[in-house]
């Protein structure tokens, strides 16, 4: 791969900044006045080159869908950013509470992609030391085992609950037997499975 150039290196720094502070990419605008150049072009083309190595990923001309890779985030010596996506229940589910708000990725999880955070609500988990005002980090998989801490959708309603299938049976457990089991039916959708817990943020 070619060596990344100082324009280029720039325009990622800017990226960052702007996603650690509001929460979302800059727009074309954004970055030509931070760049200091006269043409949307010019960005575009900044950007081309940054995806072609690998540095950043986009949707389709959408410069608010702009997302650093973990090689980009190398490259400038910052520590990858994870979004907080919003609140989530452990105890009855709850309507997702959303937010758009992103922070560092802790030391050890540099190499996670496709994670996100959500912020405990309730005391259903208590058992697994999860508690009311935790953030957990959550990891979006392809594959559940018996046994994991899944964040579960049922319709509108989101809950963080242990996931358990046994004898042709599966359910949503909490870890506190003040809770009831949730069944699974075909209203429920696994977004990810909990891979640490981050305590209060």
């Amino acid at each position: 791969m070619k060596k990344i150039t100082k324009r280029q290196k720039e325009l990622l720094k800017i990226i960052y900044k702007f996603i650690e502070d509001t929460g979302y990419p800059p727009s074309f605008e954004e970055m030509k006045d931070k760049l200091n150049v006269s043409s949307n072009q010019t960005v575009l083309d900044f950007l081309k080159s940054l995806e072609s190595r690998g540095l950043v990923k986009r949707g389709a001309g959408e410069a608010r869908s702009l997302t650093i890779t973990n090689l980009g985030y190398a490259s400038i010596e910052k520590q990858p950013l994870v979004n907080i996506v919003g609140t989530t229940a452990a105890g009855p589910a709850i309507e997702a509470i959303k937010q758009n708000e992103w922070t560092q990725l802790p030391s050890g999880y540099e190499k996670c992609d496709n994670v996100f955070i959500v912020k405990v609500k309730g005391n259903s988990m208590i058992e697994a030391n999860i508690y009311d005002g935790d953030a957990v980090l959550i990891k979006k998989a392809n594959e559940y085992k018996s046994g994991d801490i899944v964040l579960a959708r049922m319709g509108d309603e989101v809950t963080l609950k242990r996931f358990f299938h046994d004898n042709g049976r599966t359910y949503l457990k909490p870890e506190n037997p003040a809770c009831r089991i949730i069944a699974i039916t075909h209203d429920t959708y696994f977004l990810g499975k909990m891979i640490a817990n981050l305590g209060k943020r």
